[in-house]
């Protein structure tokens, strides 16, 4: 029953060939596929590795230039920097200057104050004393219409104008030359009723 067909030797070499080709390619591919693909997974994963490392340095020098950048912004410029210095120090001799003016016409002012209140002694003790003679009777003689007037001195401070008149009538003459009167005028007690 075993009836085959002969086949020619050249067709049976031939298909020999053939199937150990294949099989040499199929294993070939097995014992290949496992190392090239399984290498090139492993290069994928480690660039994605080193792509997510650089990505996070990026980021993070990215921050710090803009961290920079808005330091770079709130920072003064030396030139400006300088000009503001130039400044502080010319508002700073001022403000010295200033200070120095202040004192000296705190001073002056002490000193004006104080003479203030000299005068304002002196006028008041004057006054006082020019009431205190009006009040005592005049017992001196009027003298004559001829000799009324008195001859002025140069060297006198106030030079009496009318040395008729009792002493609550005195004026003087400023040196300027004008006539002030600094004590009150009250009419003289009429001596003459007193004469014999």
């Amino acid at each position: 029953m075993n009836d085959a067909i002969p086949m020619p030797p050249w067709l049976r070499t031939v298909l020999i060939g053939a199937g150990l080709f294949m099989l040499g390619g199929v294993l070939s591919f097995g014992y290949s596929y496992r190392p090239l693909h399984g290498a090139l997974t492993w290069k994928v994963d480690e660039l994605e590795e080193r792509m997510d490392a650089r990505n996070l340095e990026i980021m993070k020098l990215e921050a710090e230039v803009t961290k920079l950048r808005s330091q770079e912004k709130s920072r003064i410029d030396p030139d400006s920097f300088k000009q503001i210095e130039r400044e502080l120090d010319k508002a700073g001799t001022a403000l010295a200057q200033s200070e120095k003016d202040l004192k000296r016409a705190e001073r002056k002012r002490k000193d004006a104050n104080a003479s203030a209140r000299t005068w304002r002694k002196r006028y008041e003790s004057l006054r006082d004393q020019t009431a205190a003679a009006a009040a005592k009777p005049s017992a001196q003689p009027v003298a004559s219409p001829s000799n009324s007037e008195a001859p002025i001195k140069a060297d006198a401070p106030a030079t009496l104008l009318n040395s008729s008149l009792a002493p609550s009538e005195l004026s003087y003459r400023s040196p300027a030359g004008k006539e002030q009167g600094i004590l009150p005028r009250t009419p003289a007690p009429d001596t003459s009723r007193a004469q014999p």
